[in-house]
This record gives structure tokens, sequence and C-alpha cells, in this order.
């Protein structure tokens, strides 16, 4: 069966709260935090501006509620796919075959997290901020057989660094169209060069 709501609107939601939550997340992504008003989230809904106040008391509220919601999924989602996983290899190709999934399932929320991480991180709650991706890339990099051994000649942080990157700037290249998608596309050749990086 398909799914028919996004992941960051619940079933139990009202329609109106429904509607305001994808009217945001599609502004945020296109125009940014700075660039998307409440006037401009409530005529993108077809609901007014005390519509949205009765669900959000801010725009940063809302906005806070999304990212914390679209981290706490990409957090989980990617930290499942490690621990299914037993070596190295596999489960550096789950991590990013998750990651790349969804992208591709939920480009606009993957755009959103990224581009508002530096604004939303520091006003997240302790236990979205205990989940970090550059941790769970850390985590999983130091299992890089070479790390592993003390061999790397790079910092295991630069490595995580790295992957946590270029797994944000091929979603955003998706996103503007600079390279063409499905995102699981560029799977093979993301695990090859971390494999390598690793080893």
């Amino acid at each position: 069966m398909a799914r028919t709501l996004p992941f960051f609107v619940r079933e139990e939601d009202p329609p109106a709260k429904r509607q305001i939550l994808r009217a945001a997340m599609t502004l945020f992504s296109e125009r940014g935090l700075a660039g998307t008003s409440i006037r401009d989230i409530a005529r993108e809904s077809g609901y007014t501006n005390p519509a949205l106040y009765k669900h959000f008391a801010s725009k940063d509220e809302l906005a806070l509620y999304l990212f914390e919601t679209c981290h706490r999924r990409l957090w989980a989602k990617c930290n499942a796919a490690i621990l299914a996983a037993e070596s190295f290899d596999d489960k550096l190709d789950a991590y990013i075959g998750q990651a790349l999934e969804l992208v591709d399932e939920d480009p606009e929320a993957m755009a959103f997290l990224s581009d508002s991480a530096r604004v939303l991180w520091p006003k997240s709650g302790p236990a979205v901020r205990r989940q970090t991706m550059i941790g769970l890339a850390r985590s999983l990099m130091s299992q890089a057989p070479q790390v592993r051994r003390g061999k790397s000649t790079i910092s295991v942080d630069v490595i995580a660094a790295s992957l946590q990157g270029t797994l944000a700037e091929i979603a955003r290249m998706l996103q503007v169209g600079v390279i063409p998608g499905p995102a699981l596309r560029w799977k093979a050749d993301l695990v090859k060069l971390f494999r390598r990086v690793g080893s």
C-alpha cells in the first residue's frame, strides 16, 4: 500500500495541521527559513494565520518541529541500517543506501534538514542533540579496517565529515538538477569511494 502522508505528518493530525506542515516543508525547502514568512505558509496551506497559530506558536516552533521530526527519522533509519549489517563493508553499504533512499523518498525533507541545521540544531532538544549524524558516521568509519588498526593517515573525524558532507551535497545536487536521479543510482560510486578512504 502506498504511503499517502509524508512521514512528518501524523494520521491523527487534523486536516489544517497536515496542510500547514506540508506547505511549510515545501516553502522551507525551496526558500529557506529566512525567505519564508508565516503569511507565506498560511497562503500556501490555504489556511489563515490564526489557524496556523492554533497549531504552532511561531514560524520558529513550526520549523523546529519539522527539523526534529526529520532528524529523528534520518538518524533512526541510518542507525538501524548499520546495526542490521555485520561487516564494515556491509554497514557502509547499508548506511549510504539508507541515506540515499531517504533522499529519494522525500527530497524536500532531506534538503530542509541539511539547509536548516546551522540555525535549528542549537535549538533542538537534548534527545535530538544526543543522536548526531556526524556521530553515527564517525562510529561507522571507526570500524573501517585501516582506522581500526590505527593505520589510516586520515583522521576519522575528517572521514566522517567527508561522508556526511558528500551525502548532503549529492542530495542538494539532485534537488537542483545538477546530477540525474534517483539518488540510489549514486550508491555504488559512493560506497566504493568511502571503502577506499577507510581502507
